[in-house]
């Protein structure tokens, strides 16, 4: 199990707009927040706003935090995002080991000295 502690400093590690600008998209400031044409859908004004802590779209409605955006912008699961955005992030945290031929799972009992 991944602990809480963990994905909670990635979060406040790796803003949504800096992931956004680390993902070479156009983050235009608007206000106190900032603004980008959905990646999600095509639109022709930027609709997708993105704020500290999650982005919404008020185009398509696709909404999520900085793991969420990341899934579905690279098409990833949930253990991938993690350490791609960990390592985005500069953060070095223990990734969990997955068990061959289970998708998504991993072996809570693998031991630091097994890398």
């Amino acid at each position: 199990m991944i602990p809480r502690e963990q994905i909670k400093s990635l979060k406040t590690s790796l803003s949504v707009p800096e992931y956004f600008r680390l993902t070479n998209h156009f983050v235009k400031r608007a206000g106190k927040d900032y603004v980008i044409h959905c990646p999600f859908h095509k639109d022709k004004t930027p609709s997708c706003f993105l704020y500290e802590d999650h982005f919404h779209c008020y185009g398509c409605l696709e909404r999520g935090d900085v793991i969420e955006a990341h899934m579905r912008l690279k098409n990833t699961d949930f253990l991938t995002a993690l350490a791609e955005l960990s390592r985005m992030a500069g953060l070095n945290h223990h990734q969990p080991e997955r068990i061959p031929g289970r998708s998504g799972r991993f072996n809570p009992t693998r031991k630091e000295t097994e890398q």
